[in-house]
């Protein structure tokens, strides 16, 4: 026997030996062990607390000179390579066993995991892979279940203690999640360096038959290139798929993705992959990094991929690349110009909904991409400007107009004047901005001609609007009712609902919409709006003339006509609450002073966060935020994303509001108008404010068209008359950021919102007011009649008719960055019988199953289980294949997006690597069976 056959003994081994010869009831000895006599281990070390000394053995000699150790420490171990027939009785006779042991590891190795058996062909019986096992586990490991030892269970144990990767994550959706991760790939490095090969290889093997399909390929680029580029490689993959839904909607000449795909292959070491598996390495690549948060070395290392394989025509396919953006948006800037000479919209919507399919679109987000803000602005607008709008006739249907359609148009025409960087869609948005402002400016002078003799005097009746000086009694009142059984004997024990007005001055109704819409959105979920019942809503009402602080803000806290400032402001507040017995004791109007007073490490000044806590004495507590009025002065309000977080204490409000059960009335003293630095931007004389003058002197007759005279009650100044400017251009003093006082829309239309959190009260009357976005704003709501004359953006073209148009699938509101629209569709398809045996429904009890729950929990897919029992069940009623389209219709998708959405929820359905749903690009199949028996339903 010679040193080359024989394996090198490990502390593992010798740790092993000794515990079976203790079980046995030996205390000490000597033990011969046949192994090459070498040992890279401490030559002595203490062992479950006896001594043990390790002697290397090239000779019978140096056998008996070891002997000779043994009244030393507790365990002499002899390494020797000489064989049992070389070795005298005299030797023998002192060893332990009376014979030369073996370094057998199968029992070490199913004594670590306190396993009796053994999997037939565990480790494919290799003496060397057990032994590297031992070595590489170390005496750690989980007890194998049922006492059997598993290849399943022993290769699980050491992916997760070296390199951090869980029994449950063989599935090549955790596997991708897994490799972009640096520091488990990089201990993965490490392990795969110092590890037999032996082990390593049937580590490979195991891994590329958990992983299906995908195996071979991730195998393969695991081995050659490591695991870090798995979703690099795998992103550049999804690209050359001619028979995926994005090579249809981008197609390139086929010797392009020829070559880029016979440089793929070159990159996989010659290897050839199907079209099935280069799409289920594409689709899980692009499901891995379709979240917020991706590693920015992985798609760095994609993008450096996608050049260095020529792959620069095909990257508008992806869904997630960076520059995948930038295509995307130019075809759709090229669909959108088209739309606007042809008043046709459907290649248009298609176009943009590639755009927001892309991970990085998060439209509607405050970092959304600049030409993402642009395209969105542009595209609602021509879908309003395509629309047929009549004019409102009473000033109470201007209000009601404007707080539900221009002021979502307004916000638009902002978002769009950011300024788009690609060339084409900036010239198409200029041209759609400039036609809608038109319209808008319009609609301006016929609202200032109808505030001129309807808005300057007080007026009563169903047909007329809420003034601001009534939102007081008409708004805030109501919400003070106290609970019934409240008795409210004494006014230290008031009774009354607790109310928080917060007045952000110089708020539009375009602001309003973002800032409540981001209160619901994302300040605490369980906010909602709401609206007083048996009214007409009461969400806008008209402010005082002209549209400053002095006289609209006054108005609203004293509850009449007033003019004065911060001083008649409280005393008038403080008069309201005592004339309706809503008054205690302690500050209850707080300006911008109050509110930014130290706050000894509070998010609130303290005595704000005092009085809105006191709900016992001060049930109606007002606060004033000066940031929109500061930002007209200071800033360039156009292009931003009005957030909760954008002032600088109303998030701490809500919050305090929250805890102490406060309905929060959000509402303006007046709105404003934005300075665009275009020509023609026109100064009119210096005045005593930016958008109103005197009326001395003033003709009617010579007034000209962008100015209004209006005359009366509810015009606050000294001699209730005032010339206000009516088109946004117009100004009277110098150049700011934006402007108040005239008579436009923006300015004059006061946003009301009401503020819940938590269970509406009933006792207020409140009723949980619709989603008030317009039906043009959404993609899915549009809805255009298949042939009608349509207004034009352009003026001197003629009408077009519009054709009927894909409708594009909408992005989910609660995950603008995921990279599939799924849901639940409008319109499932018709019933069909379920899946059930004596009155069983087998679909309904695998949704129920632990295993799917675990699966549905892990994966999270966006795709509701009501949704995800429709498809089975269509497929089992379709004997296990229904075409791609039909899945699309039921998952609620676009047809193109129903490969990878099917692949998505492949990775809930195929639990523990049973393949039991898939699609072969024209159908989805399931083998009912299989998933029924592997989700444990029975038949």
């Amino acid at each position: 026997m010679t040193t080359a056959v024989l394996p090198e003994a490990d502390i593992a081994g010798v740790r092993s030996l000794l515990g079976q010869l203790r079980g046995k009831g030996h205390t000490h000895g000597v033990i011969a062990l046949a192994a090459a006599p070498v040992w890279s281990g401490d030559h002595e070390f203490e062992l479950g607390g006896q001594s043990v000394r390790v002697r290397t053995a090239p000779s019978v000699l140096a056998v008996r000179d070891a002997l000779t150790d043994r009244t030393q420490v507790d365990w002499v171990v002899i390494l020797t390579d000489r064989s049992a027939a070389e070795l005298p009785a005299g030797i023998l006779e002192h060893l332990a066993t009376g014979r030369l042991s073996n370094l057998d590891p199968w029992p070490a190795l199913r004594e670590l995991f306190n396993a009796s058996r053994q999997e037939f062909n565990l480790l494919a019986l290799s003496n060397d892979a057990a032994r590297a096992a031992l070595r590489d586990l170390d005496g750690t490991a989980a007890p194998a279940p049922g006492g059997v030892l598993t290849n399943d269970h022993l290769f699980a144990a050491l992916a997760k203690t070296h390199f951090g990767l869980a029994p449950a994550e063989y599935t090549p959706h955790h596997v991708a999640l897994w490799s972009m991760d640096p520091a488990r790939t990089a201990r993965f490095q490490a392990w795969q360096d110092r590890t037999d090969p032996v082990l390593l290889a049937q580590f490979y093997a195991r891994i590329e038959g958990r992983l299906g399909p995908l195996g071979p390929a991730f195998v393969t680029v695991w081995r050659s290139s490591g695991p870090a580029q798995l979703i690099p490689l795998g992103l550049v993959a999804a690209l050359v798929g001619d028979g995926s839904a994005a090579s249809a909607a981008f197609p390139v000449s086929r010797d392009t993705t020829v070559k880029v795909r016979t440089l793929l292959e070159v990159e996989l070491g010659g290897r050839t992959l199907t079209e099935g598996q280069l799409a289920a390495w594409g689709n899980t690549a692009t499901l891995a990094v379709a979240g917020a948060d991706v590693p920015g070395h992985v798609l760095r290392y994609a993008e450096d991929l996608v050049r260095r394989l020529q792959a620069e025509p095909l990257v508008v396919r992806s869904d997630v690349l960076p520059s995948a953006l930038a295509p995307r948006v130019a075809h759709f800037a090229a669909a959108l110009t088209t739309a606007v000479e042809s008043g046709d919209l459907a290649a248009a919507e298609n176009t943009w909904a590639d755009v927001l399919a892309h991970r990085s679109a998060r439209i509607d987000s405050p970092d959304a991409p600049r030409d993402v803000r642009v395209g969105a602005a542009a595209l609602r607008l021509l879908r309003w400007q395509l629309r047929e709008n009549e004019a409102p006739h009473t000033l109470a249907g201007w209000l009601d107009d404007y707080r539900t359609e221009l002021s979502w148009v307004d916000g638009a025409v902002n978002g769009a004047f950011v300024g788009a960087d690609d060339p084409t869609l900036a010239a198409v948005a200029h041209r759609i901005v400039s036609a809608v402002r038109g319209r808008l400016a319009v609609s301006d002078r016929q609202f200032a001609r109808l505030l001129a003799s309807g808005g300057v005097n007080r007026s009563t009746g169903p047909q007329a609007p809420l003034l601001i000086e009534d939102v007081l009694e008409k708004v805030v009142r109501p919400l003070t009712v106290p609970r019934a059984g409240a008795t409210g004997a004494s006014i230290t024990t008031p009774t009354a609902s607790p109310v928080l007005l917060v007045v952000a001055d110089g708020m539009s109704a375009a602001t309003a919409n973002e800032v409540v819409a981001d209160a619901l959105r994302r300040h605490r979920p369980q906010w909602q709006e709401c609206q007083l019942t048996d009214t007409d809503g009461l969400h806008a009402a008209l402010a005082a003339l002209p549209t400053v602080t002095e006289f609209s803000r006054c108005s609203l806290l004293t509850g009449a006509l007033a003019a004065g400032r911060q001083d008649r402001e409280r005393t008038g507040f403080a008069s309201w609450l005592q004339g309706h017995s809503l008054r205690g004791s302690g500050q209850v109007l707080f300006h911008k002073a109050d509110m930014d007073a130290v706050s000894k490490g509070h998010a609130l000044a303290v005595d704000v966060r005092i009085a809105v806590e006191d709900t016992k004495t001060r049930p109606v507590v007002a606060c004033v935020l000066n940031d929109i009025d500061d930002a007209l002065d200071r800033s360039d309000p156009i292009g931003t994303s009005w957030t909760t977080a954008s002032f600088k204490h109303l998030d701490a409000l809500l919050s305090a509001a929250a805890n102490v059960g406060r309905t929060v009335v959000l509402v303006s003293d007046h709105g404003h108008v934005v300075e665009r630095r275009e020509q023609p931007s026109v100064q009119r004389g210096q005045q005593i404010s930016a958008r109103y003058r005197s009326a001395d002197g003033v003709d009617p007759a010579t007034l000209p068209a962008d100015e209004v005279l209006v005359t009366g009650p509810r015009v606050l100044t000294d001699t209730h008359q005032a010339v206000l400017a009516v088109d946004e251009q117009l100004r009277y003093t110098g150049l700011k950021a934006g402007y108040h006082g005239g008579a436009t829309l923006a300015e004059a239309v006061i946003p009301i919102a009401i503020l819940v959190n938590g269970a509406v009260p009933q006792h207020l009357g409140l009723e949980i007011r619709p989603m008030s976005v317009p039906g043009w704003w959404e993609p899915e709501r549009v809805a255009l009649p298949e042939s009608r004359p349509v207004a034009r953006p352009t003026s001197g073209a003629k009408p077009a008719v519009s054709a009927p148009r894909k409708k594009a699938a909408p992005k989910p509101a609660e995950q603008s960055d995921t990279l599939f629209d799924m849901g639940t569709p409008a319109a499932p398809g018709p019933a069909t019988a379920p899946a059930s045996t004596g009155g069983r429904n087998r679909v309904e009890e695998l949704l129920g199953s632990p295993l799917f729950i675990q699966q549905y929990n892990t994966f999270r897919p966006r795709i509701d289980k009501q949704v995800i029992g429709q498809l089975l069940q269509a497929l089992i009623d379709g004997n296990g294949r229904i075409p791609l389209p039909r899945a699309a219709e039921i998952l609620g998708v676009k047809a193109f997006r129903a490969r990878q959405t099917v692949a998505a929820l492949s990775q809930v359905i195929n639990a523990d690597g049973v393949v039991a749903l898939s699609e072969n690009g024209t159908e989805v199949e399931l083998e009912a069976a299989l998933m029924f028996e592997q989700y444990e339903v029975r038949p």
